[in-house]
């Protein structure tokens, strides 16, 4: 067993989807182990908001435990806490 750590810094030049104000930005991360027959979760974790922010700094960390390393995604998402 291992643990995988994610370190998010911040976020740069992020579009405004929000029609009034600044976009209230979060990042989402999945995890999941891509497998031939039967892929595995591993969980989600989300950042904390930045409210009307374009340019958020996060300086937060995250950690997902796993098996092993072999077939692991990641995915990372960009989200507005508004939309």
């Amino acid at each position: 067993m291992g643990i995988l750590t994610v370190y998010l810094d911040r976020a740069t030049k992020l579009k405004d989807k929000d029609t009034i104000g600044k976009s209230d930005p979060y990042i989402k991360f999945e995890l999941e182990q891509n497998n031939t027959f039967k892929d595995k979760n591993y969980g989600d974790q989300k950042s904390t908001t930045k409210k009307n922010d374009l340019d958020p700094v996060y300086e937060e960390t995250f950690h997902f435990n796993i098996p092993e390393i072999k077939n692991m995604e990641l995915t990372v998402k960009v989200m507005d806490d508004d939309v």
